[in-house]
């Protein structure tokens, strides 16, 4: 009789920063129900892999999971995959940290479950040829990927039904291709199809293995999947074919196929993830001509079969040149992290190392470092909850290195990998970060007693999923079955989101000048309309440095702008001078303008608004547009974080105020999201010779 075995496995993730009541609703809706359904039928077999922010959560609000769990260890029906522990993108970190995070995961479950797992699941299945070297070296024996990297690499559709060898500098390990075929029939067409696959399948030698591994979430938390898996029991029916079918369909873990059955050879696997993720990354035109090759091979099956298999996208790492933020937090990270390498050295042993590490850990989570067909990068508080991890790690060692000392110190580096040098101005409560080729601008400030970056905007930008709002394809609302894959579906939170389909010329931070051609008008900033008669917002700036302040100049004829940003030790503000001449009179009707970027989580909330010293603002909304006369102060409030963003002007300003909102995919379609306020105080230009003092004040209304 012709025989297969199967492997099914669901990788399981929540990132650091999620709230809690998506943490409980996927725990209700998806991990709960599907060891339910698990633990009725005893001869099936699957591999779960949990990653460390569930892990934590489960540990804290919900340990018998774990125990169950384990008992379902303990019987061989569920093998526990392991992986880097915060599901941080192993392409991004540093190999030592990547190690570490692997060791931290086979720790956790040795401990729970009596076993370190011998199999390591990759963070959306990103791979670069060194890592078959680092997971060797971390004790990893196989890993699963998708077919589309063996595809790309020269095998050809039959030879995917097993496992192969693959190496790095002679370290060794084993990787199994997922079958992107089960991927899309699980659990979105009828059982039936996904057993007819399988059958076909089969051999007379039984030593194929076809191998579906896919998100957890699938099964009762994507739209309309609790619904048609569990309420209309698409799980239950499929675990009851495979118990009926066992005489030849054999349900197996990694670890059961790997003691009966050998390698099918050696192969090396090129830069790839799967197919969305290599579309993703690519820029907005070029998705759209990916995508019009794609459907051009669906017409022509000849030309599909033929050419399909060598049309791709890019790898990983373009993420890193599409979105300055992306790049801004990789960069972060990094330097975190070789801070904390550095001090491994200087404090060898000491108890900080330990719990600056776990920090580290934590902001390394993958998910806020990159968009797809969910929000990812999009999503504010997953990259504000990055961000605090990776600040209240730089507090961490703040306290190795001065201890009880006030310090202040200015640093100048390529810190963005751009070939260029950026300015670190930072003492123990700022980190005020200034890039000289992009206007001179300060594109993070840190705060460090309360880990909070306040410059965490995002830039609006052109998406290829806006192109079905311009064109009215999309339905508003949410789907009622399951009958669809997320990546097919074309649906909008709420109507009349293409009217906020404006695109930023240039990123979104702080520092941005402006030598505006008329009044300032907060709509046409919003815009984008307004017209500048210098190219101070994106020229180049030259770059000084002294040991407490950072010092910025551009020269575009006929104008010369200065501004000097100063910090002393253990302030929470810092004071920016700006001086400016004309050579000759100074244009009519010139008004000189900074933007200052803050995000405060929403722009919505009563408890997040404006205030000023001045006048009573009537709790503005930070979401709301509007502008501001004469004024000398005016301040940004997050009543629920304690936090305060105040400008000081040494003379009164026309103040515009304006909020970002992006459109960006999510799980349940396009929506708007609050990426910040874009505060621009302006004055008034007449003279050839003109100054201003502006300070920062960062307040923490808790106390703490």
């Amino acid at each position: 009789m012709k025989s297969i075995n199967l492997i099914f496995g669901c990788h399981s993730h929540q990132p650091v920063g999620n709230f809690d009541f998506v943490f409980e609703k996927a725990y209700e809706k998806a991990y709960v129900p599907f060891i339910d359904v698990l633990e009725r039928f005893p001869s099936v077999r699957v591999t779960l892999h949990f990653t460390g922010p569930l892990w934590d959560w489960f540990a804290a609000r919900r340990g018998d999971y774990i125990q169950r769990l384990a008992r379902l260890v303990r019987s061989g029906q569920v093998e526990i995959m392991g992986g880097a522990y915060y599901e941080p993108l192993l392409c991004a970190i540093p190999e030592r940290d990547a190690i570490a995070q692997v060791h931290r995961m086979q720790a956790f479950c040795t401990q729970h479950f009596g076993v370190a797992p011998r199999g390591m699941w990759l963070a959306e299945r990103v791979w670069e040829p060194q890592m078959a070297r680092i997971l060797s070296k971390a004790g990893v024996e196989y890993a699963a990927l998708d077919d589309t990297h063996f595809l790309c690499s020269g095998l050809t559709p039959e030879e995917l039904f097993g496992y192969y060898m693959t190496e790095d500098e002679g370290c060794s390990i084993k990787v199994f291709p997922i079958l992107e075929k089960l991927r899309y029939l699980i659990p979105f067409h009828r059982v039936s199809e996904t057993i007819d696959y399988l059958r076909e399948q089969a051999t007379e030698d039984g030593l194929r293995c076809a191998l579906v591994h896919d998100d957890g979430e699938k099964f009762g938390i994507w739209p309309g999947t609790f619904h048609s898996v569990y309420e209309e029991g698409w799980l239950e029916e499929f675990f009851q074919a495979l118990t009926d079918n066992q005489d030849w369909l054999h349900s197996v873990t990694y670890s059961d196929y790997l003691a009966k059955h050998k390698a099918i050879g050696r192969t090396y696997l090129t830069c790839a993830s799967y197919q969305e993720m290599m579309a993703w990354v690519l820029p907005t035109p070029m998705q759209r001509q990916l995508h019009s090759v794609h459907e051009e091979l669906k017409r022509d099956r000849e030309k599909q079969e033929r050419y399909g298999l060598f049309v791709r996208g890019g790898f990983w790492r373009g993420f890193l040149a599409k979105y300055d933020e992306s790049n801004n937090i990789q960069k972060r990270m990094l330097r975190v992290s070789d801070r904390l390498q550095r001090a491994r050295q200087a404090f060898s042993g000491h108890a900080k190392l330990e719990e600056a590490e776990k920090l580290l850990h934590e902001g390394q989570c993958n998910c806020a470092y990159w968009h797809g067909v969910f929000g990812g990068l999009y999503l504010n508080h997953l990259r504000t909850a990055v961000y605090e991890k990776l600040i209240e790690a730089d507090r961490v060692l703040d306290e190795l290195e001065h201890p009880d000392q006030p310090w202040v110190s200015c640093t100048a580096l390529d810190f963005d990998g751009d070939g260029n040098n950026e300015a670190v101005l930072e003492n123990s409560n700022l980190a005020l970060f200034f890039s000289p080729t992009d206007g001179g601008t300060l594109f993070e400030l840190d705060y460090k007693p309360k880990p909070f970056n306040f410059t965490n905007t995002l830039t609006r930008r052109e998406e290829p999923y806006h192109d079905a709002l311009r064109t009215g394809r999309v339905h508003v609302g949410s789907a009622d079955s399951g009958g669809a894959s997320i990546h097919d579906l074309v649906l909008a939170k709420e109507a009349g989101l293409e009217n906020l389909l404006i695109y930023d010329t240039y990123r979104r931070v702080s520092l941005r000048d402006h030598l505006f051609a008329g009044l300032p008008r907060e709509d046409e900033l919003w815009s984008g309309a307004q017209l500048d008669l210098a190219d101070f917002a994106t020229g180049e700036y030259s770059l000084e440095t002294q040991p407490d302040a950072v010092i910025l100049t551009r020269r575009s004829y006929p104008y010369v702008l200065r501004k000097t940003i100063r910090l002393v030790p253990d302030a929470s503000a810092f004071d920016i001078r700006y001086d400016m001449e004309c050579v000759g009179g100074m244009p009519e009707d010139a008004w000189f303008g900074v933007e200052f970027a803050v995000n405060f989580l929403t722009g919505s909330a009563f408890d997040r608004y404006y205030r000023s010293d001045d006048r009573d603002m009537a709790y503005a909304k930070l979401g709301e547009r509007g502008a501001d006369e004469s004024m000398r102060h005016i301040a940004l409030r997050d009543d629920w974080q304690h936090l305060e963003c105040g400008l000081r002007f040494s003379e009164p300003a026309r103040v515009c105020r304006f909020a970002l909102e992006t459109v960006s995919q999510s799980e349940a379609g396009q929506e708007r999201v609050y990426q910040g306020s874009i505060v621009v105080p302006c004055w008034r230009v007449a003279e050839p010779a003109f100054s201003r003092d502006v300070r920062v004040e960062i307040l923490n209304t808790s106390g703490r």
